[in-house]
């Protein structure tokens, strides 16, 4: 599978925001933070969670993502701003997923859903753009990398 063929969808719902919260690994970086829900976590949790089933109607080739600023920030021109930028931010880092040793060309995508949250209050929305949000997002996703390499790593030696 070519990366160019990973999809994107929008992650919808309180209850589907709630699973990636509550099952997904957080990774943090510099004012970015970032829920990833792995395909073998969601797997495993499809017995348990009736909510699941969202999840089931989406391609292995699709990764739902969801993004969020801070209620805090005002106005709501720049929240939105801030979530645009980070949607780029993510299909940059999906399109330039095949540097990522981690796909590869396994099949599915590993990555079922992403939940990106935005701390970064600038003072002017124009003052934030996507060449200072997209490395913050690159190293959340190298941060999934080494995460995902150790737990099938661990789980292969069992």
């Amino acid at each position: 599978m070519t990366t160019q063929n990973v999809r994107i969808a929008p992650l919808k719902g309180h209850g589907t925001f709630d699973i990636v919260f509550e099952h997904g690994a957080r990774f943090a970086y510099r004012g970015v933070t970032g829920f990833i829900l792995f395909r073998h976590t969601l797997a495993a949790l499809k017995t348990s969670l009736p909510d699941t089933a969202k999840f089931a109607d989406t391609p292995a080739n699709t990764v739902l993502v969801g993004v969020g600023a801070k209620r805090r920030t005002r106005p709501a021109a720049m929240r939105n701003r801030i979530k645009r930028i980070l949607r780029a931010a993510v299909q940059n880092a999906l399109w330039e997923a095949n540097a990522m040793p981690f796909h590869g060309e396994r099949e599915p995508f590993p990555i079922a859903a992403i939940v990106l949250i935005c701390n970064i209050i600038p003072d002017k929305p124009s003052l934030l753009h996507l060449a200072e949000i997209q490395p913050l997002v690159e190293r959340i996703f190298q941060n999934a990398e080494r995460y995902y390499r150790s737990r099938m790593h661990s789980s292969t030696e069992m």
